[in-house]
């Protein structure tokens, strides 16, 4: 195979993998109620104290989900994440949340008090 065919290749491909990026917002909460795992697509809603927002991105932080939902400094806030069947874990602020892991329902956060952090 040449160089170009190997280019050929990578476009097709290319364009495969855009072909199964939904043009949709997936709704995790709406995912994690009937227990499918959200699909590629342009973005996520999410919920926050209730609240929905929207991103991009398929991977966020635990800063980018404060940030998102207005509570600034995000250091002076704790943020759990809801997946179903299981109880709310904490996500630090560093810490990765890939929104495509299937279950994922909803974000809770709370102030910080004074002792922690």
């Amino acid at each position: 195979m040449d160089d170009k065919e190997v280019d050929d290749l990578d476009g097709e491909v290319r364009e495969a993998i855009q072909e199964e990026i939904r043009e949709e917002i997936a709704d995790l909460e709406e995912y994690a109620r009937r227990g499918e795992q959200p699909p590629h697509c342009r973005g996520y809603r999410f919920k926050v104290n209730g609240e929905p927002y929207e991103t991009h991105q398929r991977v966020v932080t635990g800063r980018e989900v404060l940030t998102l939902a207005g509570l600034v400094p995000p250091e002076k806030f704790t943020l759990r994440v809801k997946v179903a069947g299981q109880r709310p874990e904490k996500v630090d602020l560093d810490e990765k949340v890939d929104l495509r892991k299937p279950g994922i329902e909803k974000f809770k956060a709370l102030p910080r008090d004074q002792t922690e952090g």
